[in-house]
């Protein structure tokens, strides 16, 4: 629809700031899936090959069509193809998931490469491995699932008895849950158990009224952000910290620049992400049935939690309200995988989930950047946490709430300056630019995390402060270990 994507290319130079087209004509099939979704929920449960096939044949207009994706939709559909066929045929062998996961995650990396490559060589291209960054988190779940029907009952967690899948699908339900219309471009990613019970319920006109009300409040909070997004996006940006006039400015004037820019950059991510998330739960995505008060029962299929993000008092918080979906599928399909039950933690088992999160996303050097600073901050943050918030705090806060509440600010300017400062190279993408945004910020970030490793690990400091009955204050001891990280 080369037609329609020039009126977007005017609608953007004339109206939303220069935003690149692919990102409009994102936005633009977001909100056409809202009409398909009121299409798709008229299918009666008891056909659920034509809403298999709606959601395929939906995908296949909005994604190859509207977005001009033909390229991107012709590798999805090849590389779903062949991976089924790899699940059919090692369905009984317990190697079939990392089987499955490798070729996913290695045919992803060859459309990054790509795209990175097209980048540095100043080509504009349409770019379609965020919807294959998806497809891996789904492709590669459900194949984790089926191994998990061939297992022991007692041998899996909560989670993995709620998602488990008892042999491969058919190819019709296959395509029609990694192809699933609304939230194909940009997620959310889910389950096929939580495909499977939209597929399969029939609603009434009580639900799906509350359901219209859930879907359209969050279009809201997605167009809210929009907006946001369109008027500051060209005026607070990463890339400008590695220029020499952002250099000359005062430390307080870089801060609040740093965290405003990270707030109008989030504000993209919410757009997309929200969007999505209405048209999804407007198909009947995530709903589990009424409970005993009359209320909905929700399988949360959020990507963010924006007020958390936004107002969280810990790094902790953000980051588990961050890409939520991306979060779930490194816990339960990564980390607990390769974890030994009931050792607690693993260094092994946490190095191979930062490594596998840091493969996902692609292979800039800004990545990988946020990802080994954004892991020490994480392991700081909770060691300061744990040497000050139980001993110190609560302690205090018995003389006047206002310990609490002032704590709780200083910890929230703390965590988002942590946030934005550990951002910039992912949006810089190049290794020497990002660390010139870095040094124009003073290296504020890293100075601090030397500074709490060598209070704590070399001075042991935490010797000085009072002590509580806490086990993780005693367990603690007030030290941090880079190699935790």
């Amino acid at each position: 629809m080369q037609t329609l994507n020039l009126l977007l290319e005017q609608l953007s130079t004339a109206y939303l700031g220069g935003i690149p087209v692919d990102r409009v004509a994102t936005v633009v099939a977001v909100l056409m899936s809202y009409a398909m979704a009121h299409l798709f929920r008229l299918i009666p449960a008891k056909h659920p090959y034509t809403k298999h096939m709606f959601s395929i044949l939906a995908t296949a207009f909005l994604f190859g069509a509207v977005q001009e994706q033909t390229v991107g939709l012709t590798h999805l559909t090849a590389g779903s193809l062949g991976l089924y066929l790899i699940m059919l045929a090692l369905e009984s062998s317990h190697l079939m998931p990392y089987v499955v996961f490798v070729l996913a995650m290695l045919h992803m990396s060859y459309s990054q490469i790509q795209r990175q490559l097209s980048e540095s060589s100043g080509q504009v291209v349409f770019d379609y491995t965020g919807a294959q960054m998806i497809f891996v988190i789904k492709v590669t779940s459900l194949a984790f699932c089926i191994s998990d029907g061939k297992k022991d009952a007692v041998e899996l967690s909560e989670y993995q008895k709620r998602n488990v899948i008892e042999g491969v699908p058919s190819l019709t339900e296959y395509l029609g849950y990694v192809f699933f219309f609304p939230g194909f471009a940009v997620g959310p990613a889910f389950e096929m158990a939580t495909y499977r019970r939209m597929i399969c319920f029939e609603g009434t006109p009580f639900v799906w009224a509350r359901l219209n009300i859930r879907a359209y409040k969050t279009l809201l909070v997605g167009l809210f952000w929009m907006v946001v997004y369109v008027l500051y996006g060209n005026k607070y940006t990463f890339t400008y910290m590695v220029t020499p006039s952002f250099a000359q400015l005062g430390f307080v004037h870089k801060a609040v620049y740093l965290c405003l820019s990270g707030m109008v950059t989030r504000a993209a991510y919410y757009t997309a992400w929200k969007m999505s998330e209405g048209a999804c739960a407007l198909a009947g995505l995530g709903y589990d049935g009424i409970d005993e008060n009359g209320e909905l029962r929700w399988t949360d299929i959020s990507n963010v939690h924006i007020m958390s993000v936004e107002f969280g008092s810990s790094i902790k918080e953000l980051i588990d309200s961050w890409n939520i979906g991306t979060n779930t599928w490194l816990r339960h399909h990564v980390y607990l995988r390769i974890a030994t039950p009931g050792k607690g933690s693993s260094f092994k088992a946490t190095v191979l989930t930062f490594l596998v999160s840091a493969w996902w996303h692609g292979f800039y050097p800004g990545y990988y950047l946020t990802f080994f600073l954004g892991s020490l901050a994480s392991n700081a943050a909770r060691t300061l946490r744990r040497a000050l918030h139980r001993p110190v705090v609560e302690a205090a806060a018995v003389h006047g709430p206002w310990v609490k509440r002032a704590y709780d600010i200083a910890g929230w300017m703390m965590a988002m300056y942590t946030l934005d400062f550990v951002a910039v190279p992912f949006m810089v993408l190049e290794f020497m630019p990002s660390l010139q945004a870095w040094q124009n910020n003073y290296f504020v970030l890293p100075v601090g995390l030397v500074l709490v490793y060598v209070l704590f690990n070399v001075v042991r400091i935490g010797r000085f402060i009072p002590t509580s009955n806490s086990p993780d204050a005693k367990r603690s001891g007030g030290k941090i270990s880079l190699k935790q990280a």
